[in-house]
């Protein structure tokens, strides 16, 4: 059961990775539209916008959510491989990974349809991740 879940969350972090360049493209796209709103007339140094938008591009990538989500479904490989007592320690990662979750969710709220299919793929996982939780409850 527990491989099989981590095995379906896995598929679904490879699908999020999938829009995560699709929805900097959208993100990049919107905030064009909003600074050639806000700005008519103005002029605005290039300089300054290039190095604002990097910071608003760092603050709603996704991939080091994804790495981390990546790296925690191999441990749970490993922990399922290796057998004996892993209740407490399987609870301590799943509670990252659920972190890890919520931190893409928060990110991508606002990515148009590519959000819309982050946010559906990151409640899978999450519902994945309650089910392990549950699990781990019966191996202690």
């Amino acid at each position: 059961i527990l491989r099989g879940l981590n095995a379906a969350i896995r598929r679904d972090v490879e699908a999020i990775e999938a829009c995560r360049l699709p929805a900097m493209d959208y993100y990049r796209a919107r905030l064009d539209q909003r600074l050639k709103e806000l700005t008519q007339g103005m002029e605005i140094d290039p300089q300054r916008l290039a190095q604002e938008a990097a910071i608003l591009a760092d603050k709603s990538d996704i991939a080091e959510e994804v790495g981390r989500l990546k790296v925690h479904a191999r441990e749970l490989d490993a922990m399922l491989e290796a057998g004996g007592e892993a209740g407490k320690k399987l609870d301590f990662l799943m509670q990252e990974m659920s972190r890890e979750t919520n931190t893409i969710l928060s990110k991508t709220g606002n990515a148009g349809e590519f959000g819309l299919r982050v946010t559906s793929l990151a409640l899978e996982i999450k519902a994945n991740i309650e089910r392990i939780r549950e699990q781990a409850l019966n191996l202690e």
